[in-house]
């Protein structure tokens, strides 16, 4: 007759732990999407509900018998309150659409808002709905993979547009998840050891957080490459790269966030994966623009505030970024399609002079004035442009409802687009003054007036002069250096890049080059995207060494006109697209400069072609936010340490819980765990102990306890046998022995 279980007793503080670890696993994953989905202000109720949850659900797993009833009936409740509150959950589910669409890339016209209180009572909802699987896994198979695998995908789609959610939110949900991770080698049956690792493993793995997130402040901490990669695996989900590639490269897409990071511009080293794959009848240099920014802090280029574009309102149809192509109506018409392999972001990057108006864009829409957002799951597109579409003299002025929106958009512009905070101007100023005191300006055009300038519109000679005049002082007073260091904390980041290192690449002169304008009169903006150079088959897949960052000026009666200030590489791949040298008279010489380019097809536009990925990152052009390479000889140590850290916290784990299950405790318990541990030494050379086995019998078919000398004895000879097996281990067995499955 088999002895009976000893029945399982309800322990309050296996209960306490497990609603504590529940509780901040669903109070992350809710509040990491209210802060990524911008879901309203309800992050107290959405806490409350996650504690709630933790609670009940604890309760129920913790249930001495009955577990599934008491799942089963939670179940039921749910179902009921679904029942009864139906119609109010429909219309939350409508609201949180709406959210997820706009917050997406989307931007639907609503006849009437949504009530607030609809739209927290579904997201409730959905957080009980999403508890009962995530207390299976992280409770019962105290699996974190599993949990992960149940919250991670809420993120992940903001991820691909590179939004982040609140850091407080985020560090609680990585509580969890370390937690869990710290707690998962307990087995179910040690209950007392897990709940009491696990009440020390959260506030533990979250002051370890905070304390990371304070000696490295994220506005100022520079990523790894190899933590740029992996962050660009986990969000494509491509997979089919090699270790050694993994850790040699960064990612980062260019022109895919409307806010530009440029504490984080240091050493630049960016790799030949696809972002693009482009096809259009137009050979020759082309710019894609992706996102503009309009207002600079600092240390960052951020969009317009939202309540700017409300002041604009409605251009009668017209979007800003066709105005150019409507001064050409007879120049032809061309197609670009455009596949999104590799860049994850929110926007289209679209070429210049572009036709395709609101009406006619599938998969996207126009955000404002700065881009056009792409659609959720939208991976492919094509839109129409006119290359060449001016400005010359053969432009033809618009008129009509065209000449009113233009003149509308034209006072939003001149009163947004100007403004220069007082640190940068005065650095400005500093650098103008030093800069024109030791150069002498060259007319461009000749005495000939063979120049492009001839044959551009008078009205706009002085700007795009100036903008010439820009380009050549830049790379005359600095050096393109794409292993210049991040700006020093606190340091604005014009007067560090013009008054103090005099290095940089584009980020820095498309920064200093814009702001310069605006010093004049002249509005601009921040443009990030790619450039390619267009064979004549038309297809080409752009690397992600293609991202470039430019400047874009407004003409008056025209549109954006795109203006490059980068200085041009020489060699066979920087230099692609024939840049002309230009130098100013003085000595020191400058580097050879562009000129901006009106067309496609025109070479004059040259931006640094594809890096060849080395470790110097000194090839390659740039893009919106850089990442430097000074970390990546702490990598292979860095892993090293964490895997060692690992192994050992297991081994030692495993060790103090096979000592104890043997030593402490329940003497037939002791004896049956003798009993596994010797099974397991079998296929490393183990020997059968009879005295083991026969204690084993005894203990679970017997109706008699052990007594403490037969617990002492089966102790012994189990874990001598053990010893002998890794001693007679060679050494290379005897590692995996130890550390990999932890059996001494």
């Amino acid at each position: 007759m088999s002895r009976k279980r000893a029945p399982r007793r309800w322990s309050t503080l296996a209960f306490c732990a497990d609603a504590l670890l529940l509780s901040t696993l669903l109070a992350g994953t809710a509040l990491c999407c209210q802060s990524l989905y911008s879901l309203g202000e309800n992050r107290g109720l959405l806490a409350e509900t996650a504690a709630a949850l933790g609670v009940v659900l604890a309760a129920v797993h913790n249930l001495p018998r009955f577990r599934w009833a008491g799942l089963v009936a939670v179940a039921e409740g749910y179902a009921l309150c679904a029942w009864l509150l139906w119609d109010r959950l429909t219309l939350g589910a409508g609201a949180v659409a709406v959210g997820l669409s706009r917050a997406l890339g989307g931007s639907p016209e609503l006849p009437v808002p949504f009530p607030e209180g609809e739209r927290d009572l579904f997201l409730c909802a959905s957080l009980a709905l999403l508890a009962l699987p995530l207390s299976w896994a992280a409770l019962r198979l105290r699996s974190v993979l599993a949990a992960a695998a149940m919250t991670y995908p809420f993120l992940l789609p903001a991820f691909q547009l590179d939004r982040l959610p609140a850091w407080p939110d985020f560090l609680l949900l990585l509580t969890g998840w370390c937690a869990l991770l710290l707690t998962a080698a307990c087995p179910r049956q040690a209950r007392g050891v897990r709940a009491r690792l696990t009440l020390a493993a959260l506030p533990a793995a979250g002051c370890a957080l905070v304390l990371l997130t304070l000696a490295l402040p994220r506005e100022s901490y520079v990523y790894p490459q190899w933590a740029q990669t992996a962050k660009g695996v986990l969000l494509s989900g491509d997979l089919s790269f090699s270790l050694p590639g993994f850790l040699e490269t960064g990612l980062r897409m260019g022109g895919s966030g409307s806010r530009v990071d440029l504490a984080g511009a240091g050493p630049l080293s960016l790799s030949s994966r696809t972002m693009l794959r482009v096809e259009t009848d137009v050979t020759g240099r082309l710019y894609l623009r992706g996102i503009s920014a309009g207002t600079y802090t600092g240390t960052a280029w951020e969009p317009l505030d939202a309540a700017a574009y409300e002041k604009l309102g409605d251009l009668g149809g017209y979007e800003p970024l066709n105005f150019p192509a409507l001064t050409a109506p007879g120049k032809d018409w061309h197609a670009v399609t455009v596949d999104l392999t590799g860049a994850p972001g929110n926007c289209f990057y679209a070429p210049y002079f572009l036709l395709t108006d609101a009406d006619e864009l599938s998969g996207g829409s126009f955000a404002d004035d700065s881009h056009i957002a792409r659609n959720f799951g939208v991976g492919s597109y094509t839109i129409y442009y006119r290359p060449g579409a001016g400005p010359d003299a053969a432009m033809r002025p618009l008129e009509g409802a065209a000449a009113q929106a233009e003149e509308t958009y034209r006072a939003f512009v001149y009163e947004h687009y100007l403004e220069v905070p007082e640190e940068a101007a005065q650095a400005l100023r500093d650098w103008a003054d030093r800069v024109e005191s030791q150069y002498v300006f060259v007319d461009m055009s000749g005495s000939d007036g063979s120049s492009d300038q001839a044959t551009v519109p008078r009205r706009y000679r002085m700007q795009l002069e100036l903008a010439e005049r820009t380009a050549l002082y830049l790379a005359a007073a600095t050096t393109y250096d794409t292993t210049v260091p991040a700006v020093p904390e606190g340091a604005d980041f014009v007067d560090y890049f013009l008054n103090q290192s005099g290095r940089g690449y584009c980020m820095h002169y498309a920064t200093a080059a814009a702001l310069f304008f605006r010093m004049a009169g002249i509005p601009a903006r921040y443009v990030s995207g790619y450039t390619v150079m267009v064979p004549d088959s038309g297809r080409v897949d752009v690397p992600e060494s293609a991202a470039h960052a430019w400047v874009e000026i407004y003409l008056d009666g025209y549109g954006w006109y795109l203006v490059e200030v980068t200085p041009a590489y020489g060699g066979e791949t920087e230099g692609e697209g024939g840049a002309e040298t230009v130098q100013p008279t003085p000595t020191p010489a400058p580097t050879p400069t562009p000129t901006p380019a009106p067309t496609p097809q025109s070479s004059a536009a040259p931006t640094p072609g594809p890096s060849q990925g080395s470790a110097e990152g000194a090839a390659g052009t740039e893009e919106g936010t850089a990442r430097t390479a000074d970390l990546s000889m702490l990598k292979w140590p860095a892993l090293a340490l964490g895997l060692w850290l690992f192994l050992f916290v297991r081994r030692r784990l495993a060790a103090r819980l096979w000592r104890k299950r043997l030593r402490e405790g329940d003497a037939n318990a002791a004896a049956l765990w003798a009993y596994r541990l010797q099974r397991r030494l079998l296929p490393w050379g183990g020997r059968e102990q009879p005295q083991v086995e026969e204690l084993a019998l005894k203990a679970r078919f017997s109706q008699h306890t052990l007594t403490q000398a037969e617990r002492e004895r089966t102790a012994a000879a189990v874990e001598g046998e053990r010893d002998r097996v890794d001693a007679a281990l060679p050494w290379w067995k005897r590692l995996a022995f130890r550390w990999l499955f932890a059996l001494r």
